[in-house]
């Protein structure tokens, strides 16, 4: 009896090892009747990551009931492999484990997603899995099969733009020097009496006369000279409009013999004979006004004087609006105030002489030269100028750095000089230059944006959308330059709203791409003003996402003409999976 039942045992451990071996071999016989689904079909890169969705279906009658499988793809490449996650498949007859179960009979399907981040390495691979079937103790792998060819990556290719902000460099093309003096009227007169007026007299006026005269000896150009005549009012209005009429014309006078007597001592100087018809004709223009009665200055002196009734004065003077009254009343409080008559009313009796100059400046191509030559000859301002007045970087970058050990505690030249290094691609120098900048300045919007910029183009993009941030908080409008920080962590509507009011850039198009609007890229691709061989190429990917095959082979050949590294790109690029063997292809890369 014990023999029997050993001999039983025995045979069910003989039949279910069979019914085992059974089912493996079967499972990778029939292996090619799972099928696999996966989303996208060829794998691309998003915000630095790629994302992979799979759905499995498995036939009926497939799966073995106490069959394990474990699922885990794995994408290829020339340098190497990256493993994605494993998950299990489980038989109906496996217990404890946390496996998509799939029946025997009825068959079924499991999905599985997963995301890897992106390396450059991966831009011409293929995901295959080879799933590995456990039952029992026997275990062997179903096969390989190719999931997807990958890896697209279009949202990889930002380009180096970006507004950066060059510091004003503070030059006044053209500077206008005022200089202004009195010259006082005996009451009722309009004659020139300098030494017996004592108002012309005091040394404060006599300095502001002198002060012209010095200008005038300077030789400078003229650009006006401007004249008001004024009367006290307490006279009649009609007679007091005429006098300073008079005394307006009395100090042209006065101004055109100032003006006539340094012409004839130039003149004797340079042994010339005077030249009264060439004098007249290059006279500046003078623009006389007569000015009537001053009721404002009498207003203003009388409130700014020590007489005890002042306000008193100033609430009967002003409460009376008819003229002729009012300067009666003013008669009047003569004979009770005589210090208005004495200290206030002369005070009214004037010429006002303003000449405005223009200031020297050096020429242009003075400043040009003496950029590169005497730096420190020029101001300031001049030399920051200079920079601008070429359009060649290197000569400009040789300015800049000039400035900064001439005027080396001024931000601007260290800013502007990084500009610069930008412009020439000189990415780390240009960082140097504006830390240095940042220290002599800090939170300054303009240096601060520039460091962004210099951030964003070493790639470091968390690092550059903080400097943006924080310029913009500081009042920079530069919202075009945060665009390639949301392309790359996949925020495409986040980027296009960055670049609103912008149009006609390779990184607009980018982003317009995409977001799926390749009729919006190709436009604005098609707009741009420089067109550069990244230009081209995202051009041809517009048409192999439109399939449009005459953006492909017009813009391919552009590309690599402007530059050939684009050859190899062209032929591995997953975005023309669909195109790279065919001759049109292989024509316009060739």
């Amino acid at each position: 009896m014990r023999s029997i039942s050993f001999k039983f045992i025995a045979a069910m451990i003989i039949v279910a090892a069979v019914l085992t071996g059974c089912d493996l071999k079967k499972m990778v016989k029939k292996y090619s009747t799972v099928s696999y689904t996966v989303t996208p079909q060829v794998l691309e890169t998003n915000g630095g990551k790629i994302a992979v969705k799979i759905k499995g279906t498995i036939p009926a009658k497939y799966f073995g009931k106490k069959a394990t499988v474990e699922f885990a793809p794995v994408l290829t490449y020339a340098n190497g492999s990256t493993k994605l996650k494993s998950i299990t498949l489980q038989g109906e007859k496996i217990k404890g484990t946390t496996g998509t179960t799939i029946k025997k009979k009825a068959g079924g399907s499991f999905s599985y997603d997963d995301v890897i981040t992106y390396t450059p390495d991966m831009n011409k691979s293929v995901l295959n899995v080879n799933p590995k079937v456990t039952i029992g103790k026997k275990t062997k792998n179903l096969g390989e099969k190719k999931l997807a060819d990958g890896v697209i990556y279009t949202s990889e290719r930002i380009e180096k733009e970006g507004d950066i902000v060059l510091a004003p460099d503070g030059y006044v093309k053209e500077t206008i020097i005022s200089k202004e003096a009195e010259i006082y009227f005996a009451k009722a007169m309009s004659d020139l009496n300098l030494k017996g007026m004592a108002l012309n007299k005091d040394e404060a006026n006599i300095a502001k006369l002198k002060g012209l005269a010095d200008y005038l000896k300077k030789d400078w150009k003229i650009k006006n000279i401007d004249i008001s005549g004024w009367a006290s009012p307490e006279g009649e209005e009609t007679y007091n409009a005429g006098l300073s009429d008079k005394r307006s014309k009395t100090a042209q006078t006065y101004i055109k013999d100032e003006i006539k007597d340094l012409a004839t001592e130039k003149a004797k100087a340079s042994k010339e004979k005077f030249d009264q018809k060439k004098f007249d004709a290059s006279l500046p223009t003078f623009s006389l006004s007569a000015k009537g009665e001053d009721w404002d200055g009498f207003t203003k002196v009388i409130g700014n004087s020590t007489i005890k009734e002042k306000s008193k004065i100033l609430n009967v003077v002003n409460s009376e609006t008819d003229k002729t009254k009012r300067e009666k009343t003013i008669n009047d409080m003569i004979v009770i105030y005589p210090e208005i008559e004495d200290a206030i009313l002369p005070t009214l009796r004037r010429s006002v002489i303003t000449i405005d100059f223009y200031e020297p400046k050096k020429t242009d191509e003075q400043m040009a030269k003496l950029a590169t030559t005497m730096p420190d000859s020029l101001k300031k301002e001049e030399l920051l100028y200079a920079a601008t007045l070429t359009e060649d970087l290197a000569t400009k970058l040789k300015i800049y750095e000039s400035a900064t050990k001439v005027y080396s505690n001024e931000w601007k030249g260290y800013n502007n000089a990084g500009y610069v290094c930008l412009k020439l691609g000189k990415i780390d120098e240009a960082i140097t230059y504006l830390e240095k900048a940042n220290t002599l300045m800090p939170n300054n919007g303009t240096i601060i944006n520039n460091l962004g910029v210099a951030s964003m183009w070493k790639k470091d993009y968390d690092k550059a959308k903080s400097y943006f941030t924080t310029a913009q908080g500081l009042g920079m409008t530069e919202g075009y330059n945060l665009g390639p920080c949301f392309i790359k962590v996949g925020d495409y509507p986040g980027a296009i709203t960055s670049y609103s009011g912008r149009t006609c850039t390779h990184n607009i198009a980018l982003a317009q791409l995409l977001s799926g609007n390749s009729s919006a890229a190709a436009t604005t691709l098609q707009c741009t003003t420089a067109k550069t061989a990244a230009v081209y190429y995202l051009l041809a990917i517009v048409g192999a996402r439109s399939g449009s095959t005459a953006l492909i082979y017009e813009n391919l050949p552009k590309a690599i003409a402007a530059d050939a590294s684009y050859r190899d790109q062209a032929r591995d690029d997953r975005e023309f999976l669909k195109y790279n063997t065919s001759a049109e292809f292989l024509n316009a890369i060739k």
